[in-house]
Parts: structure tokens; C-alpha cells; sequence
């Protein structure tokens, strides 16, 4: 079936219906937006960094930790899809076969170079309104990784790692720490 991807207000359920179902798309206040597959050394970030989550999440039982493509669905006209994310054990209830129907209680997020303005300022202002605990933005081209913390419904920058002897730290995962040196050497 072809579809005009310019037309029209766009929700989860139009999308279900009239995209075929490996496609990857996100939806921002009713806009679909194309999801271009991500570069190998993004996905080699995302595969380190979910095996050092997985292990310290799978070894205090905390909850499920879910890869991309895997679709959150945070409203009506709004759904996105998340490098990485992070669902409590007591939430678990939101996690679906196709989706996540809520917010996690943290997402990750690794920049690539056309993805810059969505990660930083569409992404954080979406998690931040729709309750996302914790947000990680992890900068390959920067080398950079921060944490925002929500705090009293707004981020506030929580940890953050520049260089090679520092260490990101989470703050709903207490005693996580990720070093700058196993994600960017």
C-alpha cells in the first residue's frame, strides 16, 4: 500500500495500520518523523552500553532493559523510539508485545550526527513533559555523556563525563556507574 507520509495527523494506531510493520518512525505531536537506520559505531555504543546496564540490572533483579527498535508510546500523537530503555520492576505492567504504553523510568539516547536537535532539545523537552525519571544523552562525535534527573517536573543535569578518568553515575539506579573510557575507547 502506498502511503503519504505528509498527510493528515499521525497517531500510533494510523501508523500500525498503514506503515508495514518493520518500518522505522517516531511521532511527535501528531508529525511523523522517518528514523534512519543508526551507523555501526552507534550501534556498537548501543551494544556496550546495554551489556554494562544488563548485567548490573539483571544482577539485583530491578527490572527490564529493552534495545531499539522497541516503540514507547507516551500519548495519543506522540511515540517514539528509544536507543536504549529502562522499565522498574514495579512498572513493568506498561511494557506490552508492541510497545511500552506510558514512560519508562529511563531512556537513553545516543546521538548521531543528524539526530543532534531530537536528542537534545525535542527528545529531553518530550521526556521531561511526559515523566521519564532519568534521561541519558550519550555524544559519540562529542565524546560526552550526561544524565538529567527529573526534579520537580523539570531535568536538572544530575552527572556528567567528558574525559577518559571520569564516570556517569545514575540516580534511580543507585550504585550504576558507567565509565567515559568503556563507552568512547
Amino acid at each position: 500500500m502506498l502511503v503519504s507520509l505528509a498527510t493528515g495527523k499521525w497517531t500510533y494506531e494510523r501508523m500500525l495500520r498503514e506503515l508495514p510493520a518493520e518500518s522505522r518512525y517516531e511521532i511527535r505531536n501528531y508529525d511523523l518523523i522517518d528514523m534512519p537506520s543508526p551507523s555501526y559505531s552507534h550501534q556498537k555504543i548501543s551494544k556496550i552500553v546495554f551489556k554494562i546496564f544488563e548485567q548490573f540490572i539483571e544482577s539485583f533483579n530491578l527490572g527490564d532493559l529493552i534495545l531499539a527498535p522497541f516503540d514507547v508510546i507516551l500519548e495519543k500523537g506522540n511515540t517514539v523510539q528509544p536507543d536504549l530503555l529502562f522499565v522498574l520492576k514495579e512498572n513493568l505492567s506498561i511494557i506490552k508485545e508492541r510497545g511500552v504504553f506510558g514512560s519508562p523510568d529511563l531512556v537513553i539516547e545516543i546521538v548521531s550526527k543528524g539526530s543532534v536537535i531530537r536528542d537534545y532539545v525535542e527528545k529531553k523537552e518530550d521526556y521531561e513533559k511526559f515523566g521519564v525519571k532519568e534521561y541519558w544523552i550519550i555524544d559519540p562525535q562529542n565524546e560526552i555523556m550526561q544524565v538529567f534527573s527529573l526534579e520537580n517536573n523539570k531535568y536538572k543535569a544530575f552527572s556528567s563525563a567528558e574525559e577518559e578518568t571520569q564516570i556517569v553515575h545514575s540516580k534511580i539506579l543507585e550504585g550504576f556507574e558507567l565509565k567515559w573510557e568503556e563507552v568512547f575507547l
